[in-house]
């Protein structure tokens, strides 16, 4: 019997200015990771000047979590890297974060505005 599981991204921005350009990103995340994603919200995030946080979710349904491990690694390489992974052995879950520093690599130019990321996987 396979299981839903929920794929959760946020993703926060810098240097943008206008609702727009957040938008805009977020259909090019969208195009790039799968059409089945949902952008959730996009929001103002007043903790840091000048940026926004976009949400998506994606729901899959897989028994493997080794599988959905492994997709969710894959996903977030599409957009930027590299990506600290925290492991849960217990709750057999991983969750990826981002932080944008003189190391990053991004996978499309407009993906430098990309500031903080985090994915998270829930039953």
């Amino acid at each position: 019997m396979s299981k839903l599981q929920n794929i959760y991204l946020t993703i926060v921005t810098e240097n943008q200015t206008e609702k727009i350009k957040a938008e805009k990103l977020s259909e090019l995340i969208k195009s790039e990771l799968g059409d089945d994603w949902k952008i959730l919200t996009i929001d103002k995030f007043d903790k840091f000047e000048n940026s926004y946080k976009i949400d998506f979710e994606k729901t899959v349904n897989e028994n493997h979590q080794d599988r959905i491990n492994h997709l969710a690694i894959s996903l977030t390489d599409k957009l930027v890297s590299p990506w600290l992974l925290y492991f849960d052995k217990l709750e057999n879950s991983i969750e990826l974060i981002y932080n944008k520093n003189e190391n990053t690599r991004n996978r499309k130019i407009e993906f430098n505005v990309i500031k903080w990321g985090h994915l998270q996987i829930t039953k």
